[in-house]
């Protein structure tokens, strides 16, 4: 079975990852590899399937539910939601990511870039940053230790934004399965270090010969009290298909 990674380039090879209230050992530091061999690897990954997926956003912060049509070739993704006047196409590539978005399929792409990409999407917790996940293109990223989750080995960094990077983070933490090297969990940091946004998977199902996310779970966590959160958004993947429009 193939591994294809779609939304924030979290598919997982595990059959469900659950919360993971966890910490890093500090001095385990010395067992991470490199980023530099981390990013090729995770580049590697990132040669997702071609696929169509049917699904929705749901958040309880705006009380909705906007069903989605989410396409896969290569490094691109696009979002089509279907009941409302947004389409989102993303190109995630080694060095960079662009986002751009329209109201309609005859309307003419915008870029989103800067400030815009810290916005929400339809008022949920997911922002156009979340999707472009650009602090695996951060020049300072560092090893901070090996973990485990859910008996899932994981090698964990801090990523940290330049002075030109747009972000509502301070900082951003995120483990990287050491079997599958996909993503098992992104903490967007505050400046006290505190967890003030978390991306994880919460089940997984299969299309065909690939194994996708079932239902990914981005959560606004509330800083003063740890691991609680104050509002969530789950984007649920019910089906889909092998194959797309889309071109790569």
């Amino acid at each position: 079975m193939k591994l294809s990674s779609t939304v924030l380039l979290a598919v997982l090879a595990a059959a469900s990852l659950l919360r993971a209230d966890t910490t890093p050992d500090p001095t385990t530091i010395h067992q991470c590899p490199p980023i530099a061999y981390v990013q090729a690897m995770i580049w590697n990954r990132l040669d997702a399937a071609t696929l169509t997926l049917d699904g929705s956003v749901r958040s309880d912060k705006t009380k909705t539910r906007s069903a989605l049509v989410l396409k896969t070739a290569g490094h691109a993704q696009e979002y089509d939601f279907q009941d409302q006047p947004l389409q989102i196409h993303v190109t995630i590539d080694p060095g960079s990511s662009v986002i751009q978005k329209r109201a309609a399929s005859t309307a003419p792409w915008t870029p989103v870039a800067g400030a815009g990409r810290l916005q929400p999407i339809l008022g949920s917790d997911l922002t156009y940053e979340d999707l472009g996940v650009d602090f695996i293109n951060w020049e300072d990223i560092a090893p901070i230790g090996v973990d485990s989750i859910k008996t899932l080995k994981a090698y964990v960094y801090d990523a940290t934004p330049g002075p030109n990077d747009h972000s509502l983070y301070a900082k951003v933490r995120f483990w990287v399965s050491a079997k599958y090297w996909a993503f098992l969990r992104i903490d967007g940091l505050n400046p006290q270090g505190e967890t003030i946004k978390r991306v994880e998977v919460q089940d997984v199902l299969e299309i065909g010969k690939f194994t996708v996310f079932k239902e990914m779970k981005v959560s606004t966590m509330d800083p003063t009290r740890n691991d609680i959160p104050l509002s969530t958004t789950f984007i649920d993947i019910d089906g889909g298909k092998e194959g797309s429009d889309l071109a790569k």
